[in-house]
């Protein structure tokens, strides 16, 4: 249930996220490369660690993608729009 409830917070930040369609398809590029790669190096001998590794890195590139945006988009809901007449100054 607890899974539940983390997708369902992280969907309410997607409407303040930059880019949530790129963030998206990094990581459906990244599900579909893990069981290809691994299939290629593993089961047909065909492919080698680098396949491998280069899928990992797109995963990770993904999640890092999904981090910023994520925190990108909880500080425009915990800051709010700037308004034209309001500054934000540190005293």
């Amino acid at each position: 249930m607890s899974h539940v409830n983390s997708v369902l917070t992280f969907m309410a930040f997607t409407k303040d996220m930059r880019h949530p369609l790129v963030t998206f398809l990094l990581h459906l590029h990244a599900s579909l490369l893990m069981p290809l790669f691994y299939h290629l190096w593993l089961v047909q001998g065909t492919g080698n660690a680098n396949f491998f590794y280069a899928s990992t890195l797109v995963f990770a590139c993904a999640n890092g993608a999904a981090l910023v945006d994520s925190i990108w988009a909880g500080l425009r809901i915990a800051l709010g729009e700037n308004a034209e007449d309001i500054a934000v100054v540190q005293e």
